[in-house]
């Protein structure tokens, strides 16, 4: 069983233009004792996925 499953994360911004998609369709599995590395592009949405995981979210992440 993992400790970590995560399926389809998308976080959207909400813009006066309409929302912006910032993340689309993360999926992240994580046992017991492995270790993963998130890489990507400057911009990519690392961070956005991070603070997603650990709960940190602003007002207007949709």
């Amino acid at each position: 069983m993992p400790l970590l499953d995560i399926r389809n994360l998308t976080i959207e911004f909400m813009t006066a233009d309409g929302p912006v998609k910032a993340v689309d369709r993360v999926n992240l599995t994580l046992g017991e004792g492995e270790i993963r590395g998130l890489v990507g592009e400057s911009g990519s949405g690392k961070s956005l996925v991070a603070k997603a995981i650990c709960g940190v979210t602003n007002d207007n992440w949709r």
